[in-house]
């Protein structure tokens, strides 16, 4: 997973948290590759249960601010993606982590900040930037 121009959503802050996410998790992926994710799955899981509070909370006090159209649909699709975060991490609760877990949890974050990027966050970046 990597950072690239065209994920930027003109936004210091937000994009600022996106790539510290992106860092994390190509860390996991790293982690994964040399087959010591068992080491990296704990330490990346807290780290996402941290940054969805404070990102998500972050995105929406800003869109609640400018006055974002779509915000109770980007709202709805962030409390989505707790709901399935939290059920994942159920899922690595009192197991021992292992090369298909961290594979599947990398394949659901990534999936989703991926296309949550490109398609609501840069939404919102736009709405920022066009004139009133």
């Amino acid at each position: 997973m990597e950072w690239t121009p065209d994920l930027t959503v003109d936004n210091g802050k937000i994009d600022e948290q996106h790539r510290e996410l992106f860092k994390r998790i190509t860390k996991l992926v790293e982690a994964i590759k040399s087959k010591t994710c068992k080491y990296e799955i704990g330490p990346t899981t807290a780290f996402l249960e941290e940054y969805i509070v404070e990102h998500f909370h972050d995105e929406e006090e800003m869109m609640r601010k400018a006055g974002f159209p779509d915000f109770d649909a980007h709202k709805a699709i962030h409390e989505n993606f707790i709901s399935d975060f939290n059920e994942l991490k159920k899922d690595l609760e009192g197991e021992d982590s292992n090369y298909t877990k961290s594979v599947y949890t990398n394949q659901i974050v990534v999936d989703w900040i991926l296309a949550h990027i490109q398609e609501m966050d840069k939404s919102f970046g736009r709405y920022l930037k066009s004139p009133e």
